[in-house]
């Protein structure tokens, strides 16, 4: 009876825990999201302003306010660079699939279905006229899905655009707020000690230390990994002259970061979709591409990021399902981080939460 009761309150428990998170994401975090971040980007200053920010308040500040407006600076540059040369390059892929649809797709499904109706035609006469049928209701829907694509892309964009202005008020609260909370970021801290029970303290602190440095590995390990298999794509889609060598490139290696999944995601349908429009040479060119990367990124991959920092590829899997189920694309990123740290918690005997019922 006992041990029937303690599993029902360490069920009621995290469930509460796991209802209060979903409704911070859902109600809170919407309005907190720009105070959040410039949270963490000021918690991210203030390690080189600690290292080299002297002993002074006044330099401190000064030092934190330089560096938060050099991250600013070199970051929206870079943004705006990649931006633009992204929306080029998807503006003109949307604009031109109807075309490539017609002169590129229909000509080697038609080319497909001839052979088909050859090879049918001894058989039965039937036959050839349905694959005929079916050939043309097939092409008609597939050219109807792409021009409508095309348009509610086009759509899409425009919503965007016109949601833009919202979108630079928070940046500009985020900005401001930065400013601010890395100038005064010991106060900051100071003022929510306040609220943490002195036994508590240095539990916290010794657990803040270690998700820094497990999510920092983490977030480092992947962003190499990232690097490395756009270096590769892009060199690849270079030398085979594919058009828009680097945006192709940069999506795919965005596609491989997200867990459980990775290149051969989206190279092995384009090299099937190359063969069945009759380009054989560039199909098998993908084919050799995906496997030298995924050669490569088995050899490097455990190197780089480690036994203690991976997940297995079902947990993982998982972890990203209940991720964007629950919090939508920010979980998806976020819940592999978590499930890495609680398990490095547990490892390390760091009681990351304990159900008041076990204390007892």
């Amino acid at each position: 009876m006992e041990k029937k009761k303690k599993i029902i309150t360490n069920v009621i428990f995290y469930a509460m825990i796991g209802s209060i998170a979903l409704l911070a994401y859902r109600y809170i975090l919407p309005v907190t999201a720009p105070f959040i971040v410039a949270f963490l980007l000021a918690a991210l200053i203030q390690l080189p302003v600690k290292k080299w920010g002297g002993v002074s308040l006044k330099r401190k500040k000064a030092f934190a306010v330089f560096l938060c407006g050099s991250f600013y600076t070199v970051f929206f540059l870079t943004v705006s660079f990649v931006g633009v040369k992204l929306l080029e390059g998807a503006g003109s892929i949307i604009a031109s699939a109807p075309a490539i649809y017609s002169e590129r797709i229909v000509p080697a499904l038609e080319k497909m279905m001839n052979h088909l109706e050859t090879a049918a035609a001894p058989l039965n006469a039937c036959m050839s006229q349905k694959i005929e049928s079916d050939f043309q209701t097939i092409s008609q829907g597939m050219g109807k899905y792409i021009s409508e694509f095309s348009m509610k892309a086009v759509e899409w964009l425009s919503a965007e655009v016109i949601a833009f202005p919202g979108f630079i008020i928070k940046i500009v609260i985020t900005i401001v707020a930065t400013f601010f909370m890395a100038a005064d970021f010991d106060k900051i801290l100071s003022f929510f000690n306040k609220f943490i029970p002195e036994e508590k303290r240095e539990v916290i602190r010794n657990g803040s230390i270690y998700v820094k440095k497990i999510v920092f590995l983490f977030l480092k390990s992947y962003f190499i990994l990232f690097l490395l298999t756009f270096t590769e794509l892009s060199v690849g889609f270079f030398i085979m002259g594919i058009p828009y060598a680097f945006l192709c490139a940069f999506a795919i290696a965005v596609f491989d970061i997200l867990p459980a999944l990775g290149t051969g995601g989206i190279l092995i349908p384009w090299a099937l979709i190359l063969f069945v429009m009759g380009d054989t040479a560039l199909a098998v060119e993908m084919v050799v591409l995906e496997t030298v990367i995924t050669i490569i990124r088995n050899i490097v991959e455990p190197k780089i990021v480690g036994r203690h920092i991976g997940l297995h590829p079902l947990a993982a899997l998982a972890s990203m399902y209940i991720g964007i189920k629950t919090f939508g694309v920010l979980g998806m990123f976020l819940f592999p981080i978590i499930i890495v740290v609680i398990t490095n918690f547990e490892k390390n005997g760091i009681n990351f939460l304990s159900c008041p019922y076990t204390t007892v």
